[in-house]
């Protein structure tokens, strides 16, 4: 799970990610948005908003880790919603994350 928190550092350095619910829920609504990461202990009104936003534009969600953990690897204190802005970049972080459950 280090590797994937630290690609995603990565990604957020090369603007390929959106953070928080407002901006993630724009870039879905503008047909940017390509994956979204959520944080384990995202609040289950928050999930299920996320959850229809992707049902509805046809986009993945995953959950990875607490909202601490996923703030501190992106620079904030808490987070809770990630969206992935590019096809490629959620490729990749997919990868990312089949490689940690085979861990």
């Amino acid at each position: 799970m280090t590797r994937l928190l630290n690609f995603l550092g990565i990604a957020r350095k090369a603007g390929k990610l959106t953070l928080g619910f407002t901006a993630t829920a724009q870039a879905a609504t503008g047909g940017k948005l390509s994956l979204v990461l959520l944080a384990t202990n995202t609040s289950p009104h928050t999930k299920e908003k996320i959850a229809r936003l992707c049902r509805a534009h046809h986009v993945r969600m995953y959950c990875i880790a607490e909202q601490e953990e996923l703030g501190r690897a992106l620079g904030k204190k808490t987070l809770a919603v990630v969206g992935v802005l590019t096809p490629e970049m959620a490729k990749a972080i997919e990868k990312q994350l089949l490689a940690a459950r085979m861990e």
